[in-house]
């Protein structure tokens, strides 16, 4: 029986490494999706800064005009 659970333990060894590779590339899929993610938020981030900038600028163009009409 000894023999038995020997090649019992063998088995389990290919299984435990192909579960470890597994759960090796969840946790590579889960990184790839938060950099995406973040990258998405950062490119968010810089599109709405713009707008403000530009939003900014009108702003400041339209109280000018509107001062030297007065």
């Amino acid at each position: 029986m000894a023999t038995r659970e020997n090649m019992a333990e063998r088995g389990d060894i290919p299984e435990r490494k192909q579960s470890r590779e597994l759960d090796s590339l969840r946790r590579d899929t889960a990184a790839v999706a938060r950099l995406l993610r973040q990258a998405k938020l950062d490119e968010l981030h810089q599109e709405l800064e713009q707008a403000k900038a530009q939003l900014d600028y009108a702003e400041s163009r339209l109280s000018g005009d509107s001062t030297e009409s007065e």
